[in-house]
This record gives C-alpha cells, sequence and structure tokens, in this order.
C-alpha cells in the first residue's frame, strides 16, 4: 500500500528513492524485512465510448405550499394524451425527454423593482418612434411596421394553391432580418441559410411562380442579461408547436435548440 502511494506521488524513480528511506526505517523497526521498490504507474487508457447527452425539455411550475394538487401526475397524464404513439411530436415530447421541477417564485423585491421599473417606463414622454422607414409604404413587407423590434415573424409562400407557413424571430428591427432574408434568396451560397430560403429556391429551380408575404406572428420581451428564459424563443417555439399544419417549413428540431440571444451576454464575450 505504502509503495503504491509514494510510486504515484513521485514523478521519477529517482525522486522515489529520496523519498523512500524514512518509510524503510519504519518498515525495519516494526519487524519488516520488506524493502520499497518504484513502481511505474499504469497508462492512462481513455474510453472511446461515444458519450450522447439526452435532449431534455423541463417543465417548471411555481411551487406553492397550499397547492394541494399533484400537479406532476396532472402534466403527464396530459403528456400521454395529447402526444399518443405516433404523433408527428411523440419523439421530441414524451416521457423520457420530458421532466418536471418546480420553481421558486419572485421574491417581493424582484416584484416591487419590476413594478416600480414599469410605472417609470410608462411615464417617460418622448417623440414617437417611427415604425417604417420604406421610401414607398404602399411595398412595406410587414404593412408599414418594419422597425419594430422584439417580434416573432411569420412568412407565407404560395405556390400551386398551396401556403407553406415559416415562423422566425427578430430581436432588433425586422428590416434587417427582412435584409438578410432577401439576400439568401438572391444569392445561391446562402441558400442554406434558412428553411424558407431552402424552399424558395425550389421553387425558382421548378421554374414555378410564388408569392411571399410578412406578417406579425406575436410580439415578445428581448431576453435581459441574468434571466433563466427567453420571451422571444419560447413564443417562437409556442407558435411552431399550435401551428397544424402540414406545410409548416420550420423543422422539429428547433422545439429544443438553445436560446442564442444569451450568447452577447457571455464572460467570453468580453475578451
Amino acid at each position: 500500500m505504502i509503495e503504491r502511494r509514494i510510486s504515484d506521488i513521485s514523478c521519477n524513480e529517482e525522486e522515489f528513492d529520496k523519498a523512500k528511506a524514512p518509510y524503510n526505517e519504519a518498515l525495519e523497526k516494526s519487524g519488516y524485512i520488506h524493502e520499497l521498490k518504484y513502481q511505474e504507474n499504469p497508462p492512462v487508457t481513455t474510453s472511446r465510448r461515444r458519450k450522447r447527452r439526452r435532449n431534455v425539455l423541463w417543465f417548471n411550475p411555481p411551487y406553492n405550499g397550499n397547492v394541494k394538487t399533484d400537479i406532476g401526475r396532472k402534466f403527464f397524464k396530459l403528456l400521454h394524451k395529447h402526444f399518443p404513439p405516433g404523433h408527428s411530436l411523440q419523439k421530441l415530447i414524451n416521457r423520457n425527454s420530458v421532466k418536471l421541477s418546480y420553481s421558486c417564485m419572485p421574491n417581493v423585491q424582484r416584484l416591487i423593482k419590476s413594478i416600480n421599473q414599469r410605472a417609470l417606463n410608462e411615464d417617460k414622454v418622448g417623440t414617437p418612434q417611427r415604425t417604417c422607414n420604406c421610401r414607398n409604404p404602399s411595398e412595406c413587407p410587414l404593412q408599414n411596421k418594419c422597425l419594430e423590434k422584439s417580434l416573432v415573424y411569420k412568412a407565407s409562400v404560395k405556390t400551386d394553391g398551396q401556403t407553406f407557413s415559416y415562423y422566425g424571430t427578430s430581436e432588433g428591427e425586422f428590416k434587417s432580418r427582412y435584409s438578410n432574408h432577401t439576400s439568401s434568396f438572391r444569392h445561391e451560397s446562402k441558400r442554406n441559410s434558412t428553411e424558407l430560403s431552402k424552399k424558395i429556391w425550389e421553387i425558382k429551380e421548378a421554374g414555378k411562380e410564388y408569392s411571399l408575404t410578412w406578417e406579425i406572428g406575436k410580439k415578445a420581451f428581448p431576453y435581459q442579461g441574468g434571466k433563466t428564459k427567453c420571451d422571444l424563443c419560447l413564443t417562437e417555439k409556442l407558435l411552431i408547436v399550435t401551428n397544424q399544419s402540414p406545410f409548416l417549413l420550420n423543422k422539429r428540431t428547433e422545439m429544443i435548440s438553445k436560446c442564442r440571444h444569451k450568447n452577447k451576454f457571455l464572460l467570453s464575450k468580453c475578451f
């Protein structure tokens, strides 16, 4: 035991010989005749087994000691009822991929701060902000609201009597997001930027006519540093889930995608 221990903390045999003298003397006084010898450390072998992390969706209802209803049991019963085997989203939303954990409600101090902040923002009187800066307002893609921020937009592509839908988020002005979309429609090198651009290029290569319209799906709050949830991303996922159209362009994997709006608040962005 002591031989193995000294060998492990010694970088080589020379250091082992320097440190073993007092231990040999202690063994001789105790009646042992064993001579300590250096044992090389066995090589460290790393497992090549693939480690795959499971994508888990968390349901975090607020905890309240006055509530006697078994919310967890009720929730999983609804899960089995509305996402049975054979459902299009059953692979993503099932008992193995959805977990439940109770969350605490904000304390009184946070509630008071949020109410005060809301009241201060409402009292601010300033010049009305422009909602559109298009040269020809009648050609605005978003009904004279192209400068709106923090929204989930919906793009509808009509071709051959079918209407394909696509949802996206815009934390900044919608017009900058719209410019990125139109750029991906013109340059073939950007055709794989979004599912919408893929569909547009597919229609163009087939030589078909199409019409594209934009609208605001829903307004949301932008992500703020330190918060655990992003209202913008959650609103987009809600609209995707509730859209039962078979011509939805958004992929199911977007339901478990991480929020990209948190990245700018990471400490790594400061260096």
